[in-house]
């Protein structure tokens, strides 16, 4: 079950890196178009927020993972070794809450949405449930991989690193 939920955020975080990779060619077209040509697109600029944050809370869960996400160590590194390790469960778990908190306010508000049908009102008119499903979708993985880490550290003991790679 571990390793799904890894696979899973490491194939979200993928999906993250290409999802900027997209805006910056979508967005580098449109700077083009728009003055180069004086033709500037309907569709750039709004793609680009969409993929900006499905990428953007897409890759939370594999920075958990990878224990890449923004800490500040300056009182941690200085617990003992039992400290720590109560404080890096304690941690995952807490990260765990605000992503169940999260997914139970953001699911009810992106389905408000599509049963209402509302969408951006601008010119291409997206349906605005696309991007609000990001929260839920994406927080419902970082929860989870949060839980994992949770479990590994608690069984494991402190760590920087998870042991073993995505996908392995």
């Amino acid at each position: 079950m571990f390793r799904i939920i890894d696979r899973l955020s490491a194939a979200l975080g993928a999906f993250a890196a290409w999802a900027y990779f997209a805006t910056a060619l979508m967005l580098g077209y449109e700077v083009f178009m728009r003055y180069v040509f004086i033709a500037p697109t309907i569709w750039a600029e709004e793609l680009s927020r969409l993929f900006l944050v499905w990428g953007t809370f897409a890759g939370a869960a594999v920075l958990v993972h990878r224990r890449q996400h923004i800490a500040i160590t300056v009182l941690t590194d200085a617990l003992p070794p039992r400290l720590k390790h109560l404080q890096q469960v304690a941690v995952l778990l807490f990260i765990a809450f605000v992503a169940g908190v999260t997914v139970w306010y953001a699911f009810g508000i992106a389905e408000d949405s599509f049963s209402r049908g509302r969408t951006t009102g601008s010119m291409l008119d997206v349906p605005a449930w696309w991007n609000e499903a990001a929260l839920p979708v994406c927080f419902s993985l970082l929860g989870l991989q949060a839980l994992v880490e949770a479990v590994r550290v608690a069984l494991e003991g402190p760590s920087d690193v998870p042991e073993e790679p995505i996908g392995h």
